[in-house]
């Protein structure tokens, strides 16, 4: 499993929350990570299979496929239980 953020530049909650949760989960688990911060080829293929209608978003993702998107903004402790599953 992968977590793909979908945010904004310039968005301070954003930011906040990429500080507080994605930074540390990124060096945790590093390259199942992403952070896109612009339109990008990803948000794309996302965006055509289901349009995207919030900003941030976290999607989960195993091999490039998603799994689900997160609409809240799930803790860290959330999203390690998603990328290790007991």
């Amino acid at each position: 499993m992968e977590i793909e953020y979908i945010t904004r530049a310039g968005c301070p909650s954003c930011e906040a929350y990429r500080r507080a949760v994605i930074e540390p989960l990124s060096e945790e688990y590093p390259g199942r990570v992403r952070v896109h911060r612009a339109w990008d080829g990803f948000m794309e293929r996302l965006n055509n299979a289901e349009r995207i209608t919030r900003v941030p978003m976290v999607v989960v993702t195993d091999g490039g496929r998603e799994v689900m998107r997160l609409l809240e903004m799930p803790t860290l402790e959330r999203l390690e239980d998603i990328l290790e599953p007991a």
